[in-house]
């Protein structure tokens, strides 16, 4: 290659959290009717899962999590005027960025459940064994499970380190899973080179999203509403969560 030839680099585009928001809930309001019934299948997933006894631990889970799975890659396919919208390869295809993006969730999970216990693997049982069991209340008071609503200094904390990490862990293999439904190059590596610069305005949107369901989960044990209002806030901010994405997806790749 000649000295004064040069690989053409790919432009960086830079996103803004407030305009995604703002397509997303002008997308919500031209698309009202479409929006409601995606709303009330995706409800009735949740009620049927909560009738599952022994929720992810009964055998019958895995044909609720391949239908709920076949129901939002539908979602995307019919979003993306991409026919047929349920049996297509590319939703077999799809498979791959979300297997992986699993493995590399549940790692950083199980990490996340040993860093605090490597203290007592260094001799200070008696010093840290408040602090730890501290952490593990405070845990406890953010899951669905707790009757006890956790304090706003843990929801900050918690929700705020998840909004950190979910550039790297959520954000950008959602966009390469998104990538695969529409039949695209779906490397992790793709998404990152074509959405990298962007961490904080990633962070402020996974944070927003996260903090509005973290709140109403709370919300919901303060009025003893038995999780039907956490049920149907989650619903609607997962709902939301994925027309978001789908605009994230459309900035870097559809209009550019």
């Amino acid at each position: 290659m000649p000295k004064n030839m040069t690989l053409k680099q790919e432009k960086k585009l830079h996103l803004r959290a407030q305009k995604i928001f703002k397509e997303a809930n002008r997308f919500l309001v031209t698309n009202f009717r479409f929006v409601s019934c995606v709303f009330i299948i995706n409800m009735i997933y949740m009620l049927v899962f909560k009738a599952i006894i022994g929720g992810i631990s009964n055998p019958l889970s895995i044909l609720w999590i391949i239908s709920y799975y076949i129901f939002w890659c539908s979602f995307y396919r019919y979003y993306y005027h991409l026919k047929p919208y349920i049996l297509s390869k590319t939703i077999f295809g799809s498979l791959n960025p979300s297997v992986k993006a699993l493995v590399i969730l549940f790692s950083l999970t199980i990490t996340i459940a040993l860093i605090p216990m490597i203290p007592f693997f260094l001799g200070f049982n008696d010093l840290y064994i408040n602090i730890y069991e501290n952490y593990l209340q405070k845990l406890s008071q953010i899951s669905d499970n707790s009757a006890e609503p956790a304090d706003i200094a843990t929801i900050l904390t918690i929700y705020g380190l998840m909004a950190l990490a979910s550039p790297t862990l959520i954000c950008k293999p959602y966009l390469a899973w998104i990538s695969s439904l529409r039949g695209m190059n779906s490397s992790f590596k793709k998404v990152a080179n074509r959405a990298g610069g962007n961490y904080w305005q990633f962070v402020i949107i996974s944070a927003v999203l996260l903090y509005v369901e973290a709140f109403g989960n709370q919300l919901d044990k303060i009025m003893q509403c038995q999780n039907w209002l956490q049920y149907t806030i989650s619903t609607t901010v997962f709902v939301y969560t994925n027309i978001v994405f789908a605009k994230i997806y459309d900035f870097f790749y559809i209009k550019h």
